[in-house]
């Protein structure tokens, strides 16, 4: 049996879109991918600029600018050397209550919703 040349023809133009076809789905998605890899590189730029703005901006607070602005010569230079205790303020320890709490006989009242 011999090939029909024009059947011959039309199949390799179908083979060739087929490939031309393939070809650009191959290329976008290498596009498609070259964008995403950028895109998540500047937003992870971004993100670090704005945390450095955010700190600068909001610098907190520290502990030595406290004590900086309590300063030895706020007390007068005539006083006379006296041993003295350091005063701490310490939290209150708990203690124990008085009495112990009692137990009541009462069914527990529970309302919702309601008009």
């Amino acid at each position: 049996m011999s090939v029909d040349p024009s059947r011959a023809r039309a199949s390799t133009a179908v083979g060739t879109a087929v490939r031309r076809a393939a070809v650009a789905r191959d290329a976008g998605l290498r596009r498609i991918a070259a964008v995403t890899r950028w895109t998540v590189a500047a937003i992870v730029v971004l993100t670090g600029a704005l945390a450095l703005i955010a700190a600068k901006a909001f610098p907190g607070h520290s502990v030595s600018s406290t004590r900086a602005s309590v300063t030895p010569a706020s007390t007068p230079a005539t006083t006379t050397p006296t041993t003295t205790t350091p005063t701490t303020t310490t939290t209150p320890e708990l203690q124990q209550p008085a009495q112990a709490p009692a137990s009541t006989q009462q069914a527990p009242v529970a309302t919702s919703g309601g008009s």
